[in-house]
């Protein structure tokens, strides 16, 4: 197993870790933040975010995202329902999510809506292709699920460090502590048509 920065994570790739402190900072599409990028290819994503105390999320059409606080704050999000059309007759309808912390809540890419925070916190990001791949987000256990055909990316809660298991290597036991364990794979969609 080797330690190395993150890019771009074929799924080929050997065992490897990542702290925050070797990770990459990039800003949001709409400048209103920034996230640190754990693991990436071209289908799917996987950052920590800085929520600041009042934002907007990004629109990344195309994609299917989960959102997960892991400060000790929760967010909250307002915007109108995830299928509302533009100017349609539900545009002034307006929905509201509160998301406490360590708990996961899942919204298509499209959907843009304003965030709130009663102070800066901390968010995990899991972001992937809609229809080329899928995702499996699961939080707060050690118990390694065995997914040796998916990308799997245990990720510390505490400290941040992140071990990423590309599909087919053996997963090695996790220490004791908060886990978010994500588990990344084609499509079966995708899949199929190729």
């Amino acid at each position: 197993m080797t330690n190395r920065t993150t890019g771009e994570t074929g799924y080929g790739t050997t065992a490897f870790r990542t702290t925050a402190s070797d990770r990459t900072v990039v800003p949001w599409l709409n400048g209103q933040g920034t996230t640190q990028v754990v693991a990436e290819t071209g289908d799917w994503r996987v950052s920590i975010a800085e929520e600041p105390l009042e934002s907007t999320f990004s629109v990344i059409a195309g994609y299917d995202r989960v959102i997960i606080p892991i400060g000790s704050v929760a967010l909250e999000l307002t915007g109108p329902p995830f299928s509302a059309p533009e100017n349609g007759p539900d545009a002034v309808t307006v929905v509201r999510h509160v998301i406490e912390p360590l708990q996961s809540f899942a919204f298509p890419g499209e959907w843009a809506p304003a965030s709130r925070a009663s102070c800066r916190t901390r968010a995990l990001n899991v972001m992937t292709r809609r229809g080329v791949a899928d995702m499996t987000v699961e939080i707060g256990s050690s118990e390694i699920p065995d997914r040796s055909g998916s990308v799997r990316i245990c990720l510390d809660l505490a400290t941040e460090d992140a071990l990423i298991v590309p599909p087919g290597e053996l997963m090695p036991p996790v220490g004791p502590g908060s886990w978010a364990i994500i588990s990344l794979s084609p499509s079966d969609r995708h899949t199929a048509n190729m």
